[in-house]
């Protein structure tokens, strides 16, 4: 028996070598494999060089949003789609609402209490959000919303409302000022 990981099988060639290795009554099986992780590799060129295309339609948005850390092509995409240019929002604010990035409000006389995200906007990309915050979070090099979320952590109000924060900070790249014709962090 031989023991194969994950190394040698990175590459087609790797493979190759792998499957040879084998013992002769897995090889066919092994084969009959190989030929659809090439089939699925192929395929996965292509979806990035869709998602490529549609990044270059609108570099000047997507250069903004992939500048951030945290974000990538499919994130960037993902916003993009949802979101479009942002041109139709007046404010940061209005954009983290639309999405629903915003903690649930309940305000009694003095008193207020700001609770858990709405339920509001589209739910798949607040995860892409909140996934690309968490990215963020665990990165070496997060910069100052990395800073943003680690003075709040401190403050042991649990990971769940500090990220909701860094995602509406996080969000806050994403907004288009119409006036300006240029992109803002909203804090």
């Amino acid at each position: 028996m031989t023991h194969i990981t994950k190394k040698h099988l990175r590459t087609k060639a790797n493979r190759e070598t792998s499957v040879a290795l084998l013992p002769s009554r897995y090889q066919k099986e092994a084969e009959r494999i190989l030929k659809v992780l090439d089939l699925v590799e192929q395929n996965l060129k292509l979806i990035e060089e869709e998602i490529k295309e549609a990044l270059r339609k609108n570099q000047t948005y997507t250069q903004t949003i992939m500048s951030m850390p945290g974000i990538g092509m499919i994130t960037s995409l993902a916003i993009l789609s949802y979101m479009g240019d942002c041109k139709r929002f007046s404010s940061a604010k209005q954009a983290a609402y639309y999405v629903g990035l915003v903690p649930r409000v309940d305000i009694s006389g003095d008193s207020a209490y700001y609770g858990r995200i709405v339920n509001r906007g589209c739910h798949s990309i607040r995860r892409v959000i909140v996934q690309a915050a968490w990215s963020l979070v665990r990165c070496q090099h997060g910069g100052k919303l990395k800073e943003f979320y680690e003075r709040l952590y401190s403050k042991k109000r649990g990971k769940k409302y500090d990220h909701c924060c860094l995602s509406e900070n996080d969000r806050g790249f994403v907004f288009y000022d119409s006036n300006r014709h240029s992109f803002r962090f909203y804090a």
